[in-house]
């Protein structure tokens, strides 16, 4: 396992940890770079030559700014540069790269603001809880000092098509962190300004951290990086981020699908496991019609069965005959216990009831279903204390989904 960790790494294995062990154990080169990530390099990098222009007094004018802009993409632009969203082209991001900067320019200017302390500052501290320590690191965008409010401030650029809410950024816990490390160096930064750049918006989100919560996402950072350690199988995580991801092509999930994108058609009919999901599908279509056919039959014999039960009211006879076969008639009266969605208010009592008598144990019971679903919620020392009467079954099943 890693002996450093970065935020980054966390997230990744958050999303899919089989992502982050190609990437952090295995090492696997990253071959691919989507024009989401080089469009924010590219703005992040001629912000932060503008900033370091600006700590030195030197404002340069916006035309400045885009001329720079302009001149980072079009040296480090190259065709193998992924684009996912087909309906877009180069250009556009280009565009939309450009009008970040040129909405950024006209809400800050003239720059004065605060005092830039640092611009793509490294940081490099330890996350401690009790005797455990984890080295961390980081990159700020930008440290500014707020001499107005005697506060530092820290800055981050954001690209993204997404729009931070304020509830998301009181629960982020990436800022917070490298207020941690600023902590180390200086004791004044426990009053600091978390402030989020929402680029393609045009939006600034604030937020800021107590003591107390800057020691709760200590721990909440440490108690991450604890699972990953003690991680030991990666399984793949489907995703609407797997389009941007570096490893479908040796991933289990996506290795034949990729595989397959690059055949004719002629040869893509003849692949064996083509064959197989066309021979499935063929059978779900006729499982489909089947239930239908025994939806309706269902249906009538619904009906059937009323008449029935009029009938043997009516007549006073509970089994009615027919030439080889009988339908005995049975009317009863029977307890029934409301479900939860039914009559919430109902469902507690009978629920609290059984339990101050000792008898909810009786009536309840403990599925694999139940179990499995629930397992993603309990905390990791109750599932460890489980865990010795618990087996593992291997379960193999397969699923006809819709192509995306």
């Amino acid at each position: 396992m890693s002996s450093s960790y970065s935020f980054s790494k966390i997230e990744s294995f958050e999303k899919c940890k089989l992502q982050y062990k190609y990437r952090y154990i295995d090492k696997l080169p990253l071959r691919i770079e989507t024009i989401e990530a080089f469009m924010g390099i590219i703005v992040h990098e001629a912000l932060k030559e503008f900033y370091e222009l600006v700590k030195n007094k030197i404002i340069k004018p916006e035309k400045w700014l885009l001329s720079k802009f302009d001149e980072l993409w079009k040296k480090d632009y190259k065709d193998s540069i992924k684009i996912v969203k087909k309906e877009f082209s180069a250009e556009d991001y280009y565009e939309k790269g450009k009008k970040c900067l040129m909405d950024y320019y006209e809400e800050y200017k003239p720059f004065d603001q605060t005092k830039i302390v640092k611009t793509e500052e490294s940081v490099f501290f330890k996350l401690k809880q009790n005797s455990d320590e984890y080295k961390f690191t980081g990159i700020i965008d930008r440290l500014d000092w707020n001499d107005k409010e005697k506060v530092f401030e820290i800055h981050d650029y954001k690209t993204s098509a997404t729009l931070m809410t304020q509830e998301e950024a009181g629960q982020d816990f990436q800022l917070p962190l490298y207020q941690l490390a600023l902590l180390s160096k200086w004791p004044e930064a426990e009053k600091t300004k978390l402030i989020w750049h929402f680029l393609l918006f045009n939006k600034q989100i604030e937020s800021s951290r107590t003591k107390e919560q800057l020691t709760e996402i200590q721990s909440l950072a440490v108690d991450k990086i604890k699972a990953i350690e003690a991680c030991k199988e990666f399984p793949p995580q489907k995703s609407v981020l797997c389009d941007w991801c570096d490893f479908q092509e040796i991933c289990p999930l996506w290795r034949h699908p990729k595989k397959m994108e690059k055949l004719d058609e002629n040869k893509y009919k003849k692949d064996p496991g083509v064959k197989l999901v066309t021979s499935y599908s063929e059978l779900e279509e006729e499982k489909k019609q089947l239930k239908a056919k025994i939806a309706e039959i269902e249906q009538e014999q619904e009906k059937i069965a009323e008449a029935a039960v009029e009938f043997a009211e009516r007549e006073g006879s509970w089994i009615i005959d027919g030439p080889d076969k009988q339908l005995v008639v049975t009317v009863k009266e029977e307890l029934n216990a409301p479900s939860r969605k039914e009559d919430t208010e109902k469902w507690e009592g009978l629920r609290n009831t059984l339990i101050e008598s000792d008898r909810y144990v009786e009536v309840s019971t403990v599925n694999s279903s139940m179990l499995n679903k629930m397992l993603k919620s309990w905390p990791q020392e109750f599932i460890d204390k489980i865990k010795g009467f618990l087996s593992k079954k291997t379960i193999k099943k397969v699923d006809l989904k819709n192509k995306r």
